[in-house]
């Protein structure tokens, strides 16, 4: 005999929509960026034998560079971990410790994404460029660096009282993307941001090809 929990209980004692999230796709994004795992040391390379980036300019593109490859990673081991948990799970009996495995790198994804786009807009406004988004557009940009935030600021909201008691955690999962208090983000989008960071990274790490891109 299989014990199996009300789903009601699920949700509000583990977290919101839980009993609900019974499938997941998010698209991998490896083959169309085979160079994300060496992203770092290309660009070593390429600035010890060739052009190097000077000033701020080596800062902005040396962190970029970093955040995107644990985006990239973060991103992927999410999504690995999400089907571990869709595989995992039954009807009443979630896979509790993977999903918040799961959910651990979702943010982590997210906040690495955050602070990606805040060194690539320093640079954009340098240059005299668009910045990634525009506060409150509503883009798929805006809504995951709002998420991240509710991330990043998700002790002083709890202790402030700004979350009904449901909302256990600042981002939950459900089967067609991410959920926070105010906004929602397919996987899809998601991957799309992911894919964006990955462009950029892919100029970055050879001083050169930024060069000839300007």
């Amino acid at each position: 005999m299989t014990f199996t929990f009300n789903t009601e209980l699920v949700d509000f004692l583990i977290a919101p929509g839980l009993s609900h999230f019974t499938s997941f796709e998010a698209p991998d994004l490896t083959g169309s960026h085979p160079e994300a795992t060496h992203w770092l040391a290309n660009h070593f390379l390429n600035s010890l034998v060739g052009s190097q980036f000077k000033g701020k300019y080596r800062q902005w593109a040396f962190n970029q560079l970093f955040r995107a490859e644990v985006t990239f990673r973060d991103y992927h081991e999410a999504r690995t971990i999400t089907s571990e948990f869709q595989e995992k799970s039954q009807p009443g009996r979630p896979a509790i410790r993977t999903y918040f495995k799961a959910i651990s790198r979702w943010e982590s994804c997210l906040l690495n994404m955050q602070i990606f786009i805040d060194v690539l807009n320093k640079m954009k406004k340098d240059l005299g460029d668009t910045p990634v988004y525009v506060e409150n557009d509503g883009s798929r940009e805006e809504r995951a660096y709002t998420m991240a935030n509710r991330i990043k600021h998700w002790g002083g909201d709890v202790a402030s009282g700004r979350h009904e008691e449901h909302q256990t955690i600042p981002v939950w999962l459900c089967n067609d993307g991410l959920i926070s208090r105010s906004h929602q983000l397919t996987y899809a989008e998601l991957a799309s941001i992911v894919g964006d960071v990955a462009s950029v990274a892919n100029i970055l790490q050879d001083p050169r090809s930024f060069g000839a891109a300007q």
